[in-house]
Parts: structure tokens; C-alpha cells; sequence
């Protein structure tokens, strides 16, 4: 079965003031969240402001109709998987296009099997009439799809930078998958690539020439790039214009090895399966 996960983080902020009561934000960017605790925690009223981090994670594949839940029956959940908070899965459909790619078709979810059946036949049904959204029925596909929002509470020297979610959201642009995950090192990035081998993204000091005595000088900051823990993919040069340029010459040194790789776990159309 072909599968693909997606993942979005984000942050709310929680101001408990003196006298008892606390005010959530919701859906906040690192930087707004940061913002958000520069604010309140001048005030004289606020007693603290504490930070939750959200990460929603989206695994998609395509089945068939003989693996749907039965008629009249509601559709199984996984378990709930540790450090999860709830999790939720229904189907969709999706176009499959000449390239192999696929695209979106019809509701964005479809809670049961009886949805899915219900929405195919009806569309069938119709493409006949001269306002039904013309489809040739024979590209659509169903997309299994679960998502698990996980929760935890952090600190404020927890929260990533801009340069870190501008990496993110530029691997995830190029089709890039990637796991936060914690190291002996310290914190790192997995992006598994589509022929299972996987990048390792971490933080490094970038070595520079510092002085006249020829010693390095470590400069925090930088970043390494690891193709299956052996092979060097990126390394922060030892003297970088701006943080900004350094991560966008990263994403591209790993998006270009990830196309060397067959590119990212993209789910495509791959084998081709008969609705009917």
C-alpha cells in the first residue's frame, strides 16, 4: 500500500494572570508565538505564560472499495499511538492525472464507507446532466486518510526559529515528508526519501578561521545534512552572508539529492486500481 504523511506544527500560548484566570491563543507561528509572550509577560497582571506545541499528522493512502467499512458500519480508528491526543480517519476521493500525480475530487471527508459509496454512485448517476461536474469516473480514487493531532507542552527556548520553519515549509513544497526527532546530539529532522533512505538535518557549528594562529573558531548556527548517517549532503560553509541564505541553500541541497533518490514519498497513483 502506498502511503504518505504530512505534518503541520503550530503553537498556543496560555496567559495565567494573578487572579486566577487564563486566556489560550490558538494556531500561532513560532515568531507570533514568541511575540505573544514578549507582550504579556511585561505586564504586571500576568503570574505566566505557558506554551503548547501542536503537531497534526496526516497519513494518506489509497484502498479500494472492498476494504471499506461495511454497510451501516462506522469506520475502525486506529489506536491511539503514544503522546497522541486524538485521532481521526475518513476518506476522500481523488483525481488520478496522466502523469501519475493525483488531485483532489468532490467532499473533503467522507466519514463512512456508506459516504464513499453513496458520493460515487451519485456522481455516476449524474454525468449526465448538464450542470454535473464532468469526471471520467475511471481516474477517481479513494484516499484512507488519518489524522493524529498529538500535543505537549514546551518552553519558550523550545520554539524553533524562522530559518528552521522555513526549512520545513520549503521541504514540504518540494513534496518532502519529514519527523522531528531528538538525538544524542541534540535535536534533529528525518526526511525519509521514496526509496527508504532517509536525511538527517541537525544543527552544527560552522567551522571559521578566527584568528592569525590558524585554530578554528566554532560559530553556532549552522547546519549538516546526512544521506542515511554516511553521506554528506550539506555542511554550513564557514562563512555564510545570513542565516536565511544558509537554510535555503540547505533545502535545495537536500530537495536535489531527494530528486537523486526518486524524489520525495509523494503518494501517486501507483498501481492503478479499479473502482468498479
Amino acid at each position: 500500500m502506498i502511503k504518505t504523511e504530512a505534518r503541520t506544527v503550530y503553537w498556543t500560548v496560555t496567559v495565567y494572570d494573578r487572579y486566577g484566570s487564563a486566556h489560550r491563543s490558538t494556531a500561532l507561528h513560532a515568531s507570533a508565538a514568541r511575540h505573544h509572550h514578549e507582550f504579556w509577560s511585561s505586564k504586571s497582571s500576568t503570574a505566566r505564560v505557558g506554551f503548547t506545541e501542536h503537531t497534526l499528522v496526516q497519513a494518506r493512502a489509497i484502498t479500494t472499495f472492498a476494504d471499506l467499512p461495511g454497510s451501516g458500519e462506522r469506520t475502525p480508528l486506529p489506536n491511539l499511538p503514544a503522546g497522541a491526543y486524538e485521532v481521526k480517519r475518513f476518506f476522500r476521493f481523488t483525481r488520478a492525472l496522466s502523469d501519475g500525480s493525483l488531485t483532489g475530487f468532490g467532499p473533503a471527508v467522507l466519514c463512512t464507507g456508506d459516504d464513499v459509496r453513496y458520493f460515487y454512485e451519485w456522481t455516476v448517476q449524474t454525468q449526465g446532466h448538464a450542470h454535473a461536474v464532468h469526471v471520467d469516473v475511471s481516474t477517481l480514487r479513494i484516499l484512507d486518510i488519518t489524522l493524529t493531532h498529538y500535543t505537549r507542552d514546551v518552553r519558550l527556548a523550545d520554539l524553533p526559529d524562522d530559518c528552521t520553519i522555513s526549512l520545513v515549509g520549503g521541504l514540504e513544497t518540494g513534496g518532502l515528508g519529514w519527523i522531528s526527532s531528538h538525538e544524542k546530539a541534540g535535536p534533529c529532522l528525518r526526511v525519509p526519501l521514496a526509496d527508504a533512505s532517509e536525511v538527517t538535518i541537525s544543527g552544527t557549528p560552522v567551522d571559521e578561521r578566527g584568528d592569525s594562529s590558524g585554530h578554528a573558531k566554532a560559530v553556532p548556527g549552522g547546519w549538516l545534512a546526512v544521506l542515511d548517517g554516511a553521506v554528506e549532503v550539506y555542511r554550513s560553509p564557514r562563512k555564510v552572508h545570513t542565516r536565511a541564505a544558509d537554510t535555503a541553500a540547505l533545502a535545495a541541497a537536500v530537495l536535489k539529492r531527494a530528486r537523486q533518490h526518486r524524489g520525495g514519498p509523494v503518494l501517486r497513483d501507483e498501481p492503478r486500481q479499479s473502482l468498479a
